[in-house]
């Protein structure tokens, strides 16, 4: 934990994203969402294990993963009917699933500084990451829909 490049920090960061999706699988199991949303968080959980060790260890993010993502991105994102951006609000579940969208974002910028100051990050990750924090958000929008809690659109008053 003393070392002073970002290859730790990278780790803890997503270790503790596997760590919420452990916390939110738990959530929806508990409260009996369908075993298609149960099944990816618990995909999910591991991917970030996944995605932990890829830095320092063997890649281990491949195609088949992101185009994974990208099915189940696509199939959430037709059921939902959300035009702009929406409050992180709603049930409890949706409110787990927009702190992981976020926690990705660190994950994200946390890859850049990396693939800046020590290493080049196989693009992959990048890919794998940004997709799955835009699929948190359409998670969070149905999980809403789901438990029928409105999603709240959120009007910018900085940008048009």
């Amino acid at each position: 934990m003393d070392e002073e490049g970002l290859f730790c920090d990278f780790e803890i960061l997503s270790d503790g994203i596997s760590s919420y999706f452990g916390l939110s699988l738990a959530i929806a199991r508990d409260r009996a969402y369908p075993d298609d949303i149960c099944n990816i968080l618990e995909w999910l959980a591991e991917m970030s294990l996944h995605v932990n060790g890829s830095l320092r260890g063997k890649l281990a993010v491949e195609q088949k993963d992101l185009d994974r993502l990208y099915e189940i991105y696509y199939f959430y994102k037709d059921k939902i009917q959300i035009e702009g951006f929406t409050l992180p609000v709603g049930s409890y579940l949706s409110c787990h699933l927009n702190v992981l969208r976020y926690k990705t974002k660190e994950l994200v910028r946390l890859l850049h500084k990396i693939d800046q100051q020590q290493e080049k990050v196989p693009k992959i990750l990048f890919s794998f990451t940004n997709l799955l924090a835009n699929f948190l958000y359409v998670l969070s929008c149905y999980i809403n829909f789901l438990d029928r809690m409105e999603n709240k659109p959120f009007i910018s008053k900085s940008y048009r």
